[in-house]
Parts: structure tokens; sequence; C-alpha cells
């Protein structure tokens, strides 16, 4: 019984080892990546493999861009909790619902403007190959690819043929 208990007890102890060890050795790279000035965007120096100038300047534009970006979103953010307000006590569309939600449509399109405008931006940071992979990845990560309504009604449209 006690050779049973040690046997099991080395077990455990070996299985807690090896995945302590699994886990340090497969995060090694994102704990790495933690510990650069700019953590949120040590990715793309590796991913895209920048030297320390292009990321310097990307580094600069990200700067440059999120205060503008922030007080987009706030002002987004407003105009929805404003839309989710009216849409609550009304029984229909009225033309302040149809206002709103005119001038919701045109920030949206003016911020996605302003976010092409810096994805360029990056994208001309970086050598000419690595910046087409990029806008190739941004077009397929933000909303430049097309709204989930979109796909839904694709989709839709796809099983009823």
């Amino acid at each position: 019984m006690k050779k049973s208990a040690i046997i099991l007890l080395l077990g455990l102890l070996a299985c807690t080892a090896a995945f302590a060890g699994f886990y340090y050795f497969g995060t090694a790279g994102c704990r790495g990546l933690m510990r650069e000035p700019q953590p949120e965007l040590a990715w793309l120096k590796k991913e895209f493999h920048l030297n320390d100038a292009e990321f310097a300047r990307i580094s600069q534009l990200h700067q440059a861009y999120l205060p503008q970006c922030r007080e987009r979103c706030r002002l987004i953010q407003r105009q929805d909790e404003k839309l989710h307000q009216l849409i609550a006590q009304a029984k229909t569309v009225t033309p302040e619902i149809q206002m709103l939600l005119a001038e919701r449509a045109k920030m949206r399109a003016d911020c996605e403007a302003e976010m092409l405008k810096h994805f360029l931006a990056v994208s001309r940071t970086m050598p000419p190959e690595e910046g087409r992979r990029y806008l190739d990845w941004v077009e397929n990560q933000t909303s430049l690819r097309g709204q989930a309504m979109e796909q839904r009604h694709r989709t839709a449209e796809e099983h009823h043929m």
C-alpha cells in the first residue's frame, strides 16, 4: 500500500512538473512581448519583421492616433445610448430617431475613414511586402471587411438557394 501511494505521489509530481514546464515554455513568447515598452504593439514588430526605426515610427503614429480614436468611440457610444433611450420611448420611427441614425452612420463612416488613413500610414512605414500583408490583415480583422448583419443576410440567402 505504501509503495502504491509513493508511485501515485511521484506520478502526480511528474505531471505537475510537466504541466508547469509546458506552460512556462509555451507562454515565454507572450511574456516576452509583455515586457516590451509598448506591449500592445510589440507583436507588430515580430509579425511584420520590423526594424527598430520602423517600429519607432509606427509607435509614434499609434500614440498620435489613439486620442482621436478614443474621442470618436466616446461620441459613437453616446449616440448609441441616446438611440437606445429614444427607441425605449418610441412606438414608431420618429424623425428624431431617423436623424440620429443618419448622424451615427456618418460618424461611423468618418471613423472608418480615419482608421483606414491610419492603417495606410502604418503600412507605408513597413517594408512594401509586409505593408501589403498588414493591410490584408487589418482588412480582415476590422470593420473594413463588412458588418456582421451583411454577413448574416448573405448566409441566410445562401441557405435558401
